[in-house]
């Protein structure tokens, strides 16, 4: 007997990023930011940020050096969860970012590299998600 995947844990669809990020100069920063051109602010209280070009401007440098075809390039959608200092929507499930990244290739295991907003290259799961867990673990007294 054959079991289905069970589906995970998704809040709402925010936008791409976050309107305002937090940096930390003491920590490393995200590589899920980048520099949207033309996209607006979306949301209660102008949280997120949406549309706008296909890709960031740092994808579009990194795209360049790779001497790859910006409007060509095979893309696909990635997701991650919004972390607590992002967005808290009060729901339970994490809010979800979702935004477009240049594939650079394919491996054996399933997983993807591609072109982060922030212009460097990451490893995603082959189904767009930025980490196989993607709900949160609630510790509870």
């Amino acid at each position: 007997m054959t079991h289905a995947a069970r589906p995970r844990p998704m809040g709402e669809i925010l936008g791409r990023q976050p309107a305002r990020i937090l940096v930390t100069p003491s920590k490393t920063p995200s590589a899920w930011y980048g520099a949207i051109r033309g996209a607006v602010k979306t949301g209660f209280g102008d949280h997120s940020i949406t549309g706008g070009a296909r890709f960031t401007e740092q994808q579009n440098e990194a795209l360049i050096s790779r001497g790859m075809d910006i409007l060509t390039a095979e893309a696909m959608t990635v997701q991650r969860n919004a972390g607590d200092h992002e967005i808290c929507n009060g729901t339970g499930l994490p809010g979800v970012y979702q935004f477009e990244c240049p594939v650079l290739s394919r491996r054996a295991d399933g997983r993807v590299r591609v072109i982060a907003p922030s212009g460097a290259e990451k490893l995603i799961e082959g189904d767009g998600w930025t980490s196989p867990r993607r709900s949160r673990r609630r510790i509870t007294s």
